[in-house]
This record gives C-alpha cells, structure tokens and sequence, in this order.
C-alpha cells in the first residue's frame, strides 16, 4: 500500500505530486514549511506522512511524533525547549526537549516534530538557534579511500570471509560511535563481536582451541614478499602487541571485498558534523547537544492578521510548500489514482538524513541536466542587480531536491517537474516587497522561463501560462504580478 491509499483508509486525500513533493522536501533538508487558508489539510498530511512511516518500519506513532502548537506569547528558545529554575537550581525540560532526547538514543529510526501555526509567534524569537544549528551542518570525511567503479570490480554480495567478517564487526562499531576510526583498540574487541562469533559458529565448528591463532592469522599473515597476504592486514595496522587500528592508506583491492562491506563503508565515508545546541546555561555550566540526524521538523503556517510574516533568513533555510487546493472536485474524485504513481517509488525505509546539499549536489546535476544549472543561474544572474537573487545555499539545496526526486523514481525526465517545485519553494519567496525590484524581478523570471516569449507586463497579465515549461511557477508569478498591479505590494503567501 502507497501513502495515497494509507491517506484514503484515514478518509484523507493527497494527490500523487504533493505527497512526494512532501517526502523528497524533508529528504532534501529536514526542516519543512506548508502554508496556506486554515484547513487545508497542513498539519493532517504532516501527521499521516509520519503514521505511514511508522507504520512501514513497524513503530509506534506517538513515541515517534511530537506535535507541539506554537503560542504567540512565545519569545525565547526557551519556551520550547524548557527552562532553568534558578529557585530550584534544575532544568525544567519540556516535552519536545524529552522527545529530542528520545530521538538522540534511537538514531535507527525517525523522529517527527510538528509545529503548529508556528508564526503566531516571531519564527526567529524562538527557532533562532535551531536554524543557526541545521546550517551549520558539513560533511567531514572520515575515510580517504577510492572507491570508484567499484560496482564493476565487486562481485559477491554478502560477505563470506574471516576479514570482511572483522571489517563489518569495526564498521558496526563506529556506527554505534563505540569506536571512532582513528581509536587503537585491542583485537579482543573484534574477535568477540557478534558478528564475528556468528562466522565462527558458521564456519569454525566450534573448535575455540584454535580459535584465537586463526584469529590472528588474518591480521599477521604475510607473503613471500613480506606484506599483508589477507585482507584483515590490509585494512588494519599493528600499533603495539594485540593493538590496532584503522589503516588510512588503501592497500586492498576492492575484489577483496563483498557488496555488503563496501556499502557499510561508503556509509561511514562521511560524517554530518554540527554545532550543539545550546539547550540552557546558569553560572555553573552550559548544556548543549547536537539535533539529532533523525529528526524532521515540519512546520505549518497560516497568513492573515494574527500571524507574523516570515523573514528572509527563515525562508532562505527552508521549503515553503503551498496547500492551497480546495475544489469541489473532491467529492467525486476522492480516489486512489491510477496508473503509476511516483508515491508507489517512495522510500520509506529511513532513519538519520545521509547527506547534505553542497556544490557536489550543483556539480552532479551539471553532469545529467546542464540545461537546468544553465536556467538556474540565467535566472540568478538577472536577479542580482535587484538584490532578490539567491546564494549559493539555495541553489545547492535546489540541486539536491532534484537529484533526490530523480533518483528514488530512477527517472531522469522528472528533473524539469522536480525544478518547477524548486522555484516555487525556494525562488519564488524571496520576490516580495512593495517597490519596483519586485515587478523587475518577475518580469526577468518570466520572461528567462520563456526563452524570451513573455517579454513585457501585457504578457505576464495576460498569457495561458499552461503552455510552456514550469507551469507552476508561472502560474504563481502571474498571479504575484497580478497582486502588485493592483495593491502595490505582494508576497509569495498573498496570493
């Protein structure tokens, strides 16, 4: 069962481009806007996207959701995470700090926060450190070796040897951070590892006599030549009598390896580093703790005169989706939809986010669609003597978001429908206001999407937008220009 059928058997309805548009935004970056007219169904898909991933890794929603209405009062980061009592010397956490906690000890599996009407109150007065804290993750690598064409030279698929049973024993290790890859560590340490007993038990017919030297023999073995004969003494070094450690300089072969290990060790090849977030202080002390890898926030907002707009920084970090359809067409056509659907292809089998959008993300969309990185910054450039252009941080997360909603399809001609979404998400915010860059700047988008066609104000007003290429973004930019004709001012959630 799909997530749109998940969605029908609760008597909710989503169609095939919002839900996967939904999924590969948190995939993308783990913080997500929806905005749009109160009852749309904001909150309701945010908690059923969650329902229906724990439902498929076979969790239980409410240790895994945390829903959290935001109050107009709030003007501290406090009033989410909780407070310092200083009449009592002690840290009142809050619920969603408990649950960030619960996150942290369970990183195999998802954790979903929600914050609900999240601009009743200033985003920044509260959600401030959050947002310094997401953007200053960075990938560090952690191993230095080549793995390239590897498919072409790897053959069997899981692992059958002594050695590559120690390997995954280490790997296993540094993933449960028991281990870091540059600790010495005794052998005994691998030798009795679960994974490595396993082999034995499968291989060794119990004979624990000669247990020990076999063990050893895979780490010392040498050839006539002198070097390391097995892969074990490949991979790792002696430092000291039964101490060893990770080897930095490749000296395996990957035909040494199983399929297994080396995804085990592509997945470790890079770590997601951050700065902590400080989560109190008193005079003693400060406490802080990374947000963890596997937690994904989702924000929902409404516009009109009790909320607070949102700032550049906010929307700069973020993708803003719009719920804003409502039609009479749901009652006759709220149904599964046929055919194949791009939510049929969704992975749900996820846990702690594995990469970030960096220039690699630009680079690796260059090699595929060079005509989409050559639209991107044709738009970019045009807009930079209005100063409504985005920064390198934005196109990277807008590169990304397409790899991502390319790859889990495995298909390459969705990259323009991927784009679309982009600059409605993560362009089309940033062109607000109330003078004259505003309408330059929507007259250059348009008419750099159009090749030229749409080239002057009667144009935009006027066009079937339908026509041509992204037509959702221009349908959103008719509408904006449209807007500031007649009031003078619009913003992205005005219209």
């Amino acid at each position: 069962m799909n997530i749109q059928k998940y969605c029908l058997d609760k008597n909710f309805y989503f169609d095939d481009d919002t839900l996967y548009n939904f999924h590969c935004c948190l995939q993308t970056k783990p913080f997500t806007i929806l905005y749009g007219p109160s009852g749309t169904g904001k909150s309701k898909i945010a908690e059923l996207y969650a329902d229906f991933i724990c439902d498929k890794k076979g969790l239980e929603l409410d240790k895994h959701l945390c829903f959290v209405p935001v109050r107009s009062n709030w003007t501290a980061p406090s009033d989410l995470m909780g407070f310092y009592d200083y009449l009592n010397g002690q840290f009142v956490p809050s619920d969603f700090y408990n649950f960030m906690l619960k996150a942290e000890g369970d990183q195999g599996n998802p954790y979903f926060l929600i914050l609900d009407e999240m601009n009743l109150s200033v985003v920044e007065h509260y959600f401030s450190d959050f947002l310094a804290c997401i953007e200053s993750r960075r990938l560090i690598r952690q191993i230095g070796h080549d793995f390239e064409g590897w498919q072409n030279q790897v053959t069997t698929q899981t692992y059958t040897t002594l050695s590559q049973a120690t390997i995954l024993a280490f790997i296993d290790l540094i993933e449960k951070e028991e281990l870091s890859l540059t600790d010495s560590f005794p052998l005994s340490i691998l030798r009795e590892h679960d994974i490595v007993m396993a082999w034995k038990d499968s291989n060794f017919g119990g004979q624990d006599t000669s247990w020990t030297p076999q063990f050893r023999t895979e780490f010392n073995q040498k050839d006539s030549a002198g070097n390391n004969s097995r892969l074990a003494g490949k991979f790792f070094e002696n430092v000291s009598s039964g101490i060893y450690r990770f080897k930095q300089q490749k000296s395996y072969a990957l035909n040494e390896l199983s399929v297994d290990v080396v995804k085990r060790l592509l997945n470790i090849q890079v770590k997601i580093e951050q700065h902590p977030l400080e989560i109190y202080k008193n005079s003693n002390e400060v406490k802080s703790m990374p947000i963890p890898l596997n937690l994904y926030i989702i924000g929902t907002i409404n516009m009109d005169e009790s909320t607070h707009a949102l700032s550049s920084k906010v929307l700069d970090r973020v993708n803003t989706i719009e719920m804003n359809n409502v039609s009479r067409d749901i009652l006759t056509t709220q149904a599964s939809q046929d055919g194949s659907l791009k939510v049929d292809h969704l992975n749900h089998d996820f846990s702690t986010i594995k990469a970030i959008p960096t220039i690699n993300s630009a680079k690796k969309l260059n090699q595929n669609k060079p005509e989409l990185i050559e639209l991107i910054y044709s738009i970019n450039d045009g807009l930079n003597p209005y100063r409504t252009n985005m920064g390198h941080r934005s196109i990277f997360e807008i590169t990304h978001y397409v790899n991502q909603y390319i790859a889990e399809c495995n298909d390459e001609s969705l990259a323009e429908e991927a784009l679309d979404l982009q600059f409605c998400q993560k362009l089309i915010p940033k062109l607000m206001g109330a003078d004259e860059r505003v309408e330059l700047s929507i007259l250059h988008t348009v008419s750099i999407i159009t090749t030229g066609e749409l080239n002057n104000p009667d144009h935009v007003l006027n066009a079937d937008m339908t026509q041509y290429k992204y037509p959702k973004t221009l349908n959103k930019l008719q509408r904006m220009y449209k807007y500031y004709t007649q009031t003078g001012f619009v913003n992205f959630a005005n219209v």
